[in-house]
């Protein structure tokens, strides 16, 4: 309980001085009035015994005058005779008067004394009330010299403590200046330092957080318990939060889970860098708030040697989201087709147009009429048409797709791009079956996207074809969810079990040679564009047997 000391000093002077005043009036009582009492007392009793023993000696004195007068016959000694002279009553008499007049001046000597002991008392009184304001006064000059500088260190002290720098005691100007004044004035400057300290580690840290916000790159710094002692902006939004995550567990920060990642499903970096004898590992990880978004994690172990015998040890994660990787490779790859189809399409409409010109001259000028040989050139002139269009599907599968949708027939596309691979199918020994539906299946999008996801998957196919086979396209409607639905089934070398999870991640890939391998990016480029346009995609897959992927995209909603 706090008790302040103006308490103390007001309560203890009260205390004392009502003590020692009942203690001193109680002593003067007791030692000087009481036993002046009783000497008046015990004087004035004694004075009245012999003035009431005067008064009966008279009394026998004038009774024996009263018997020699009376009876004359009664002869008495000369020592009686001698008591009955008047002599000796007036001389009695006179004692009487004297031993009165001396208990009146006791009587008088002791009111004297009463009067001086009230005096004294009155005196006493007064020293003491003078006393006691002499105590007040000191209490009021120790409670402006010490109390009250005592009492703003203690304020300021609390503000302090709470985390306020701000506030400074109020030193009056004077030109004594005392113990606390220097006191006062240290503690400000004190204060000041600290405050200035402590402007400059907010402003160092400050600027040490802008550098890690401006990362592109999440990052977030873990204990070894994994704890979050710091994170920058872009890792907020990779775990779509804008609560304070420093604090909390990792587990709980990305993956929304109040216990450990389980190592059978997760790669942890704390359980991987205490086993591993490297300082950094590299792994793709999901959050809970983008399940469907792979993240690239580079974690890190740093030392930190604050406390030479206490050493502390750090996780430092760089956290990159793929899918902008998987954008860029799309665009990249797109930029090279478009490229490459530029080329083809100028070196190919050339030679193939002056080639259609001379025949349609040949077939005007020399064959007029209809004959065979017509309908061979006829059937040349067809097939020459057919291979202009390809360098055209090219330079259309090579446009940049814009971020509006636009509608696209689906049929029409995949027909574009069975017409791109048909030599590669046919070289390499492979018959495609596309089935599709009678009536046209439009959807919401980017065609030369969609048209991507066919070429990817297709060309997925015809690598895990190696000596040939049969590629299936299933094009249908779904009435009852209102979307298309898309499968590319090939009768490959298929996909082990334990492979299917991963072959959406990015730069991971399924190449089984050197020559069949790619970047890793295809599949995720795929899963990006289906995601973007609102739609789904599964794969199912038995080694030896085949693998089959199944694409539903939701249907043209408008009239």
């Amino acid at each position: 309980m706090f008790f302040s000391l103006n308490k103390k000093f007001i309560y203890t002077i009260s205390f004392f001085f009502i003590i020692v005043s009942v203690i001193f009036l109680y002593t003067f009582y007791v030692i000087n009035l009481s036993k002046t009492q009783e000497e008046q007392k015990s004087v004035i009793s004694r004075n009245q015994q012999y003035i009431e023993m005067l008064y009966e000696n008279i009394a026998l004195r004038k009774e024996l005058v009263g018997l020699e007068e009376n009876y004359p016959q009664i002869q008495l000694s000369k020592k009686i005779k001698e008591l009955t002279k008047s002599s000796q009553l007036n001389a009695k008499q006179e004692q009487i008067s004297q031993e009165r007049q001396r208990a009146d001046e006791v009587i008088k000597s002791y009111n004297e004394r009463y009067q001086t002991l009230e005096e004294s008392f009155r005196i006493i009184l007064i020293s003491t009330l003078l006393f006691f304001f002499a105590m007040i006064v000191l209490w009021l000059l120790v409670k402006i010299w010490v109390l009250t500088p005592i009492d703003k260190l203690s304020h300021v002290s609390t503000l302090v403590s709470k985390g306020d720098y701000s506030p400074r005691i109020k030193n009056s100007a004077s030109y004594f200046q005392d113990e606390f004044d220097n006191l006062i004035n240290t503690f400000n400057l004190m204060l000041k330092s600290i405050e200035d300290s402590i402007k400059e580690i907010h402003r160092a840290e400050f600027f040490l957080q802008s550098i890690i916000d401006s990362i592109p790159d999440g990052i977030r710094v873990l204990q070894e318990d994994g704890t979050i002692i710091l994170a920058n902006k872009e890792y907020y939004r990779q775990i779509n939060s804008s609560q304070n995550c420093v604090g909390q567990k990792c587990y709980y920060s990305s993956q929304k889970q109040d216990y450990p990642c389980p190592l059978s499903k997760f790669t942890c970096p704390l359980e991987n860098l205490k086993n591993n004898k490297d300082n950094n590992i590299k792994f793709i990880q999901q959050f809970a708030a983008y399940p469907n978004r792979p993240l690239s994690v580079n974690a890190a172990a740093m030392i930190f040697n604050d406390n030479k015998d206490a050493p502390q040890k750090y996780i430092v994660e760089s956290i990159r989201d793929l899918s902008e990787d998987i954008h860029f490779s799309h665009q990249q790859k797109v930029s090279s087709l478009g490229f490459l189809s530029t080329s083809v399409a100028h070196e190919m409409k050339n030679h193939l147009g002056s080639i259609r010109m001379i025949l349609e001259g040949l077939i005007k000028k020399y064959h007029p009429q209809d004959s065979e040989e017509k309908s061979y050139l006829e059937l040349i002139y067809k097939q020459l048409v057919e291979c202009i269009l390809v360098p055209e599907r090219l330079l259309k599968l090579a446009q940049f797709a814009p971020d509006e949708q636009q509608t696209y027939q689906l049929k029409d596309n995949i027909q574009d791009i069975i017409s791109i691979l048909d030599y590669e199918t046919k070289n390499n020994g492979i018959t495609i079956n596309f089935k599709k539906s009678r009536h046209n299946i439009s959807a919401r999008g980017n065609a030369s996207d969609f048209k991507m996801v066919i070429l990817n998957l297709m060309q997925n196919a015809i690598k895990a074809m190696p000596q040939g086979g049969t590629i299936t396209i299933n094009l249908s409607e779904n009435k009852i969810d209102n979307s298309a639905c898309i499968s590319v089934q090939d009768t490959g070398i298929g996909i082990e079990e334990d492979k299917l999870n991963h072959i959406f991640e990015p730069f991971y890939s399924q190449g089984h040679s050197t020559k069949n391998s790619g970047t890793g990016l295809g599949l995720a480029i795929v899963k990006s564009i289906i995601e973007k346009q609102n739609g789904t995609i599964s794969v199912t897959s038995t080694p030896g047997i085949g693998t089959c992927f199944s694409i539903k995209i939701p249907l043209n909603s408008e009239k």
